[in-house]
């Protein structure tokens, strides 16, 4: 869900962000942004601490917001760059996928047995996911788990939309490699 940012509204007396609006964007979009910046660190801790930072930033700057891009995809934006410079800093790894499956709505009409599968086949291609380079792995979330189209993504990673789609091809087809127990290429 897109929340639309209206200017008026969202600017204080002061010129500050409105408070109500801005918990708005948090409640929307938090559980994204630290999904996303899990990706990243594999870290869940670190990723909450990093979506705390992302909508300090947020905050900070959503007056100068210029709506030329979706707010979903200036929040990805931040969050891929302060996921890069905690890396930076760290080099961290852990298992993340577990927390993205969880988080996963689940149908009332499957069974105990179905519901095992689904989430062995979501924890197989998270491991296999885990193990693609960055740059695939980074698309791939953006673009099946996000939703966000190529030229979303192209906007928020800084490359061209045939980067995207380019990357997205590669990354299917090393992570298909993988889950039939090949290498990547």
């Amino acid at each position: 869900m897109e929340v639309k940012l209206n200017k008026e509204f969202i600017e204080s007396e002061h010129g500050e962000v409105g408070i109500e609006y801005f918990e708005q964007i948090i409640q929307t979009n938090e559980k994204a942004v630290v999904q996303f910046a899990y990706t990243y660190v594999k870290d869940w801790s670190v990723a909450e601490d990093i979506s705390q930072e992302v909508f300090i930033k947020v905050y900070k700057n959503m007056v100068s917001f210029d709506h030329r891009s979706k707010l979903k995809t200036w929040l990805f934006s931040i969050t891929a760059n302060e996921c890069k410079d905690y890396l930076r800093k760290n080099n961290r790894r852990t298992t993340w996928w577990e927390h993205l499956v969880q988080s996963s709505p689940k149908q009332d009409r499957d069974t105990p047995e179905t519901i095992l599968l689904q989430n062995e086949e979501s924890h197989s291609i998270g491991e296999a996911l885990l193990t693609l380079p960055v740059k695939y792995r980074e698309v791939l979330v953006l673009y099946y788990y996000e939703d966000l189209s190529t030229e979303e993504i192209s906007q928020l990673l800084g490359v061209n939309s045939s980067t995207v789609r380019t990357r997205l091809a590669r990354g299917r087809t090393n992570l298909k490699n993988l889950r039939e127990g090949g290498r990547l290429s």
